[in-house]
C-alpha cells in the first residue's frame, strides 16, 4: 500500500509516487464561504420539486437559474446525474476552455466544476490510479497476464490509463469491463484505441448486480477486481451481497478496489440542484461492509478534501 494520505491545508498538494508528481485539488475556502447560498439554491429547488410533484406537473427543467440553469456542464451533468458521463465530465473538465457562451456562462461554469465535490471526486481518480499501479507492479508475474475485472466499469478511464502505462513497462494487463451502459461501454473501447490496448480489452453489457450469473465473467478469474461509485447507490444488503461475490471470485491473494462518498455540507445541493442523491457513509461504515463481505482488514484512503475515500481489500482467506 502507498502511504497514508493526510489531509491538506494548502490549495494544491502534491504527491509524489514512484517518479511521477501529481497535484491533488483542495480548493476550499471559496467553497466554504459559499456553502449558505449553495443551501439556498437546494431550498429553492427542492420546494420547486415538491410543488411539481404535489400537482403532478413535470419536474422543473432547470433547478436554480444559476446553477444548473447558467452551467452548460452543469446542466450535463444533472442530465446524466450517477451515470458515467456525469463523471468524465467531471474528470475531463477543460478549465482553459470553459463552456458557454457569454464570458459571463463560462466564469458561472468554472465555479461550479470547481465545488468540493467535483474536486474530490478528481482527488479519488488519482488516488484509485495510484493503489490499482502499485498492486499491479505488485502482482505481475513475467509470462503470465494480470486480469482485471472492472464492475459498473463506466468508460473505465482510470483502469484504461493504469492498463496502458503498465503495458508500456512490459506488464501483461488484461481486462474485462462489465456496465449496464452500452454507450459507455463504447467509449470504452474508444478509449482503448486511443492508448494502444484495444486488443486486451473485452466488454460485457451486464447487471451488475447479477455478475456471477455470467458464465464468461465467472470464467475470467480476475487477480484484481474494480468497482468504483457503485456501492454509492446502494443499501447495505445490497453492497453486502455484491462485495461476497466479488470476494468469490477473485483469486486468492488478490485485491478489490471500490469506494465511498462520505457525508459532507455540499449534498444537500448535489441532490437538488444537479439530481445526483447518494448513499453517505463513513470510513468505517464501509470497512463494515467489506468485511461482512469477506474481506479482513481492509486499507481505506481519503483524498484531501475528506470527501472520498478508496479501499483496497485483499482476499486472504
Amino acid at each position: 500500500m502507498a502511504d497514508t494520505l493526510h489531509l491538506a491545508r494548502t490549495k494544491f498538494v502534491p504527491v509524489s509516487t514512484r517518479g511521477e508528481t501529481t497535484e491533488f485539488e483542495h480548493w476550499a475556502w471559496p467553497y466554504l464561504l459559499a456553502l449558505p447560498f449553495m443551501f439556498y439554491m437546494a431550498a429553492w429547488a427542492h420546494l420547486k420539486k415538491a410543488y411539481c410533484k404535489a400537482r403532478r406537473l413535470e419536474p422543473p427543467k432547470v433547478n436554480f437559474w444559476l446553477g444548473d440553469g447558467m452551467s452548460d456542464s452543469g446542466a450535463k451533468i444533472r442530465d446524466n446525474a450517477a451515470l458515467s458521463t456525469a463523471l468524465d465530465v467531471i474528470y475531463n473538465y477543460d478549465f482553459a476552455r470553459p463552456l458557454g457562451r457569454t464570458p459571463f456562462r463560462r466564469f458561472v461554469d468554472v465555479c461550479w466544476m470547481r465545488i468540493r465535490n467535483a474536486q474530490a471526486v478528481r482527488n479519488r481518480l488519482i488516488v484509485a490510479k495510484r493503489e490499482l499501479r502499485t498492486v499491479i507492479r505488485q502482482m505481475a508475474k513475467p509470462g503470465q497476464p494480470l486480469k482485471i475485472l472492472s464492475l459498473a466499469a463506466g468508460s473505465a478511464q482510470g483502469v484504461i490509463e493504469v492498463a496502458a502505462e503498465c503495458v508500456r513497462s512490459g506488464i501483461d494487463v488484461r481486462l474485462l469491463l462489465v456496465d449496464h451502459d452500452e454507450k459507455a461501454l463504447r467509449l470504452a473501447h474508444q478509449l482503448g484505441h486511443r492508448f494502444n490496448i484495444a486488443d486486451r480489452i473485452e466488454t460485457k453489457l451486464y447487471n451488475v448486480m447479477q455478475f456471477s450469473r455470467n458464465a464468461d465473467i465467472r470464467n475470467f478469474k480476475p487477480d484484481i477486481v474494480d468497482m468504483m461509485g457503485f456501492v454509492d447507490y446502494l443499501i447495505d444488503k445490497q453492497a453486502v451481497f455484491v462485495f461476497k461475490q466479488v470476494h468469490e471470485h477473485l483469486r486468492q491473494g488478490g485485491y478489490f478496489f471500490t469506494c465511498h462518498i462520505h457525508w459532507n455540507a455540499e449534498a444537500y445541493f448535489l441532490r437538488h440542484i444537479i439530481n445526483w442523491g447518494m448513499r453517505y457513509r463513513s470510513r468505517d461504515q464501509l470497512k463494515e461492509l467489506l468485511v461482512d463481505g469477506g474481506f479482513v482488514d481492509p486499507q481505506l484512503e481519503t483524498e484531501p478534501l475528506g470527501i472520498h475515500s478508496v479501499a483496497v481489500a485483499q482476499k486472504i482467506v
